[in-house]
């Protein structure tokens, strides 16, 4: 079964306060976001891991709403040393996976049936990038055999190592979803995301 791993773990520089918490349509973003990813479940794509900060008490009340809406979490004690020890993280958590797709937390715009379709092209030596007009977006979907050099990931720069050092592996994968593309680093692109659902957004400090 495919892994799904959401990576949730940054610090929001960019944003200026921490864009997990900002509101689309009430909701976190965070929370909008795994929702999507759940929806996705199904016979191919089991379960959800959000990967969060170290735990403080913030970050343990942010990992129990996660919970009850039906996603499992795991606390990253190097997260702040950058994306890669985050995605490593996720991959160590979940050794009996047959593959991992990885997504970011801020993109709510993702369609349920976007992250459904890469888990479904996924195999176990592959490596599946979704693009939008031959854009390149998010879920990425890592193959079984990759397992080792996720693991050994580290510093900010996520699985782009990985990608680089197997080209000949890489399965594109065309399709019409604006939401592979949107992610929120800034409080504009925000408004874009509820744009992109037709609800608002409120930034929250």
């Amino acid at each position: 079964m495919i892994q799904g791993l959401l990576l949730a773990a940054g610090r929001s520089q960019r944003f200026g306060s921490d864009k997990r918490h900002a509101l689309l349509g009430g909701e976190p973003l965070l929370l909008r976001t795994a929702r999507r990813w759940l929806d996705a479940r199904d016979p191919v794509l089991g379960d959800v891991l959000v990967v969060l900060r170290e735990p403080d008490a913030a970050e343990r009340e942010l990992a129990q709403r996660l919970q009850q809406l039906g996603a499992s979490t795991t606390f990253c004690a190097e997260a702040r040393l950058g994306m890669g020890h985050s995605l490593a993280w996720g991959v160590l958590q979940t050794p009996r996976a047959e593959g991992w797709l990885i997504g970011l937390g801020d993109m709510p715009a993702l369609r349920p049936q976007s992250i459904r379709a890469v888990a479904h092209a996924l195999r176990p030596d592959g490596i599946v990038l979704p693009t939008l007009d031959g854009l390149r977006g998010h879920p990425v979907g890592f193959g079984a055999a990759y397992a080792g050099e996720l693991l050994a990931l580290r510093g900010d720069n996520g699985a782009r190592t990985v990608l680089q050092a197997h080209r000949d592996a890489l399965q594109w994968l065309e399709l019409e979803d604006p939401g592979l593309l949107l992610d929120v680093d800034e409080p504009a692109q925000l408004s874009r995301a509820a744009d992109a659902q037709g609800e608002p957004a409120t930034p929250r400090s």
